[in-house]
Parts: C-alpha cells; sequence; structure tokens
C-alpha cells in the first residue's frame, strides 16, 4: 500500500479530536410530582399503540441502544404530536422519514421511520395534531436542548419537567436545521430497538453498515474517548517499558522471519524487503519472503525462473519459488492467509524446531495476523512460529479503503474510478479487485479479523507511524496486540513506504522478537503522535464521506 493512491491527503482537517460539541448548559431537569402541572402544557402520548421496546440508552454515546421507546403501530396508523410547538424538521436523513418539534419549554422531540409526513417545515402544531403515517413500529425519542437523550415515558408520566431554560431557541438563533440535528436523528439507526432494525431491514446491508460507521467516525466523543483510551495506555506502558538506552539484545540461537509485503506489491522489489533483516540478526538464508501466489519469493537477485530450486544450498529453497505481480496481491485477504499459512507449515517442515518471526508491512500484517489466527484455530500453525510483527498495517481497516468501497456503490462513483485508474493516479491498485474492499473498516474480513484471537504463545506487537498518509497510526494499533507503539514521523504518503527501514521499526521489531516491551516514551510525545494520527484518520474519513455523498452514496452530510 506504498503507492500515491487516492489524493486525500491535500487536505487534511487540524481540528482537535478531542474536543466534544461544547455547549452552554441549557436546561436543567428535575424531578417533580406526577400531577404537578406545567405552566407550557402537558405531553402526551404520540400513538395508542403499545410500547414494544423501551429507553435503553447506549453505555457510550457511539453505541446501540434504545434512544427513545418504539411504539409497536401498524402500517397506517397515524402519529400524534406529544405537545405544542413549532416543526423544526420534517425530512429524510438516512433513507428515513423523520419529524422533529420543539417544544416551548426547550426539548426537542422526534418521531422517526415514518411511512409519510403530513406537516411542513415551520409549522406550529397543537398536541394530538397528526405529523405523519406509521409504516410499521415508529421511534419516539426525546432531547434536551444540550442534545442529551431523556427517557420519553417519564415525560409521558409527568415524573419528568424543564426547570430552568438559560439559552435562546431556535427562534432567537439556535440552529436547528443543521449536521448536529440531521445526525441527531441518523443516530437512531445505531440502535438495536425495534423501530431501527424494522427500518434498517430497508436499507441494503452495506449502505446500513456505512451509515453506521460514519455516524461513529464523525462523532467527536469517538475520538475523545479514543484519546482516552491512549492516555490510559500510557500510564500502563510505563511502567514496563524499554528505556531508549537499553541494547537490543543479539540472537543467541538461530531464527527465521518471513516477511509480508502489502498491497499492490511485486515480488523483485517492495518496501517489505528493506526491512534490515541484517542488523536483526537474521541470516540471509534464513529470511523467507512470501509469495501472493504460494509459496515463497524469489531471493533478491536469485533466478526467477526455477519454480523449484536445490535443496543442496538449504533446507528453505525447497520450497516453491513463486514470482508475484501487483495483481496477485490483490487477491481477497483470505485466500493470501491461506497461502500464507500454508508457507509458514512449510518452513516449519523444512526446519523443525527453529522459530519462526512474521513480520507484516501494510496489508501484509493483516494477511499475516488472519493467517496466523486462522492456522491456530484449525490446530494448523506450527509450534515455532513466535512472533508476530505488523508495520503501518491497518489493524482496525483503512479509511481510504472504507471511501473506496462507498464510491464503487454508485455508476457515478465507479466511473469516478475507473477515470483514477485510467489517469494512473492509483498507480498499480484496482478497487474491482478484492483486496481493497477487504481492507475497509466496514468489511467482512475486518470482522473475522477481530473475532477470532491471536493464538496463545505468539506475541503479537503493532507499529504505527503518527504521520502515516495512507495508514493512519492509529488504525495501525489494536487492542487485541500485546504491545503496540506510535513512532513519530514526518507527515506524508511516503511515510507509510519508509517507515518499515527505519532504525527506530528496527529497533521496536527487534524488541517485539526478543520479546520486550516497547521504547519507552515521553507523555507528550506519545499523545502528540495518537493526535497527529487521528487527525489522519478524523480527515481522511470527512473526505471519504464528502465524496461518497456527492457519488449519491449516503444520503445525509458528514457532521461538521
Amino acid at each position: 500500500m506504498r503507492s500515491t493512491v487516492f489524493s486525500f491527503r491535500a487536505r487534511l482537517f487540524t481540528l482537535a479530536l478531542v474536543s466534544a460539541v461544547v455547549c452552554s448548559v441549557l436546561v436543567g431537569l428535575t424531578p417533580v410530582a406526577a400531577a404537578a402541572s406545567s405552566p407550557l402544557g402537558d405531553y402526551r402520548p404520540p400513538s395508542d399503540a403499545p410500547i414494544v421496546d423501551h429507553f435503553r440508552p447506549p453505555p457510550k454515546p457511539w453505541m446501540a441502544g434504545n434512544r427513545g421507546v418504539d411504539y409497536g403501530t401498524e402500517p397506517g396508523a397515524e402519529v400524534w404530536a406529544a405537545g405544542d410547538g413549532r416543526v423544526i424538521f420534517a425530512g429524510q436523513v438516512g433513507g428515513q422519514l423523520h419529524v422533529t418539534i420543539e417544544h416551548p419549554d426547550g426539548l426537542r422531540t422526534s418521531y422517526s421511520f415514518l411511512e409519510s409526513i403530513s406537516v411542513p417545515l415551520g409549522d406550529q402544531i397543537d398536541a394530538g395534531d397528526a405529523l405523519g403515517i406509521a409504516g410499521g413500529p415508529f421511534h419516539f425519542g426525546v432531547r434536551a436542548p444540550d442534545n442529551s437523550y431523556l427517557d420519553p415515558e417519564a415525560l409521558l408520566a409527568g415524573s419528568l419537567r424543564p426547570s430552568v431554560r438559560l439559552v435562546p431557541g431556535t427562534d432567537q438563533g439556535l440552529e436547528r436545521l443543521g449536521a448536529q440535528e440531521r445526525r441527531s436523528l441518523l443516530e437512531t439507526l445505531l440502535d438495536d430497538g425495534v423501530a431501527a432494525l424494522s427500518a434498517a431491514a430497508s436499507f441494503s446491508s452495506r449502505t446500513s453498515t456505512l451509515l453506521a460507521h460514519y455516524v461513529v467516525e464523525l462523532n467527536p466523543e469517538t475520538h475523545a474517548a479514543r484519546l482516552a483510551y491512549a492516555v490510559g495506555k500510557w500510564f500502563k506502558d510505563r511502567r514496563a517499558c524499554t528505556e531508549s538506552s537499553t541494547p537490543v539484545p543479539s540472537h543467541t540461537s538461530r531464527r527465521i522471519v518471513v516477511l509480508v509485503s502489502g498491497l499492490g506489491t511485486a515480488s523483485d522489489s517492495n518496501t517489505a524487503w528493506e526491512i534490515d533483516t541484517k542488523s536483526l540478526g537474521y541470516a540471509d538464508t534464513d529470511v523467507v519472503r512470501y509469495s501472493y501466489k504460494g509459496g515463497q519469493a524469489p531471493r533478491v537477485g536469485s533466478d526467477q525462473g526455477s519454480p523449484v530450486r536445490s535443496v543442496a544450498s538449504h533446507p528453505l529453497d525447497a520450497i516453491k519459488t513463486r514470482p508475484f505481480d501487483a495483481a496477485d496481491s490483490q487477491q481477497s485477504i483470505g485466500t493470501s492467509a491461506d497461502h500464507l499459512g500454508a508457507l509458514l507449515q512449510s518452513v516449519a517442515i523444512a526446519q523443525p524446531g527453529v522459530p519462526i518471526d512474521v513480520v507484516g508491512h501494510s496489508q501484509g500484517g493483516v494477511v499475516a495476523r488472519l493467517a496466523v489466527e486462522r492456522s491456530g484455530a484449525e490446530n494448523r500453525l506450527p509450534s515455532e512460529v513466535e512472533t508476530l510483527v505488523t508495520v503501518s498495517s491497518p489493524q482496525q481497516g483503512a479509511p481510504l479503503a472504507t471511501g473506496v468501497v462507498a464510491l464503487g456503490d454508485t455508476p457515478g462513483g465507479a466511473a469516478a474510478l475507473s477515470q483514477l485508474r485510467a489517469a494512473g493516479v492509483a498507480e498499480n491498485l484496482d478497487n474491482r479487485l478484492p483486496a481493497l474492499a477487504d481492507l475497509a473498516e466496514t468489511s467482512a474480513t475486518m470482522d473475522e479479523l477481530h473475532t477470532r484471537q491471536v493464538p496463545r504463545g505468539v506475541r503479537f506487537v503493532t507499529i504505527g507511524g503518527s504521520g502515516d498518509l495512507v495508514v493512519p497510526g492509529s488504525t495501525a494499533g489494536d487492542s487485541a496486540a500485546d504491545a503496540s507503539i506510535i513512532l513519530p514521523t514526518s507527515m506524508g504518503k511516503e511515510v507509510h513506504g519508509s517507515l518499515p527501514s527505519t532504525p527506530a521499526a528496527t529497533r521496536e521489531i527487534g524488541l517485539a522478537v526478543a520479546r520486550m516491551d516497547p521504547t519507552c516514551q515521553s507523555f507528550g510525545v506519545a499523545v502528540s503522535g495518537f493526535l497527529t494520527a487521528e487527525t489522519v484518520r478524523y480527515g481522511e474519513t470527512v473526505a471519504s464521506a464528502t465524496a461518497a455523498i456527492g457519488a449519491g452514496v449516503l444520503p445525509i452530510p458528514p457532521a461538521g
């Protein structure tokens, strides 16, 4: 994945990801007796149908739950306004029809997943007025002006009342049709409530998945939570890291390293082959280069025409040698992983008892992880495999790949990608081949990667670069890894290809093989590296979502 693919890099967003949307305190809520009256009027149920799913606020803002209640209405049933107010939204979000009413006390009620709408934007309505027709179960939500979700049943029971109103409403300038309102309505698609699941069934699976993904990734709270995790990880790592003055110990016995290259690479030359195996202590004859056609790639400078080489020079030469090209490296990740699993078995058979370390760059790290996981689950992983190190590998998926998948879902987007290929912008990459889609954050391959486990006894270490524009450093790590580190780098697409051969990455690979912890980083270096990487990730997500909207894939604008 070393190419100049998809020139989104020119416009990265330098926003502060850790700041959630800061709002003034808009309203206080105090419980009162159910019999208490409100000078602004009472609320009434929006339907006579029974409630089939109750308020279940998500444990985290970006997770599923039920942000309101769901009524079990039959198709054709009327949906009524729960209280007096003004219609501040009436239309489609996420392919579904929604109505939002702002009430005089500052609360907003929303009515989602309707079949049709009968009120116009800006209309002043009374409690009980018909808003539209249900096509099945519909969702009823209540939000405070700060956009926090409240229990609709408490409101309808009279036990939840606004106590003080501190800021102006929509008539005095509070935004009512901006991205925040649309995003709040779209968040209901994340829920696993009856109405949300019923609505999601009408979407294509891929579109629904993309919508849910972008809702999460465009939410500042997602990135704030990731920062909190990174800070906690630093404190934990600080107790067991390797000081920079500590040298990497040399191998006391022979080891074999298997190198796995990335997307769009070929066997004659690629950045994975540039990993400094010599300084890491591997003999040249103990460096095996994986071939995407199966078996091993030719050794650098060797005769590439011979499919099988003599066992006289070295036992590993008995393994079939097959050159591969850029197209071969873009087959499905699963196929590539199975080829690598077979190669690891061949290496262990050829050199029984010799420890094996697997080092993958870019896509190669995903292939290597999946191969180790699948082989372990099927009891096919040789006991000789001791270490798995991935460098600049999208363990959480690549935002640019997600954007390419979204674009490819429409004729217009597919045509644009075709023009990019024809112009040579994508170099050797072809979105029509399986691998790029497998690297998307929403792919089934990523689901499999995180459903399976790296076998016990295999040390799994990830390395990323803070300024990598191809695979953002924060996507290169994984909570399932034994250790992860984001190395400080300059910012640019070239970082992706150059990182594997840098002294810093070489040191981290050596520490991983020696089963030592990553090099200690100061708090400033660690947090700065994470923020830079996460900013790149966010910028690419915004660019991808914007491109998908422009192509007509997503029916909503990104938050902003």
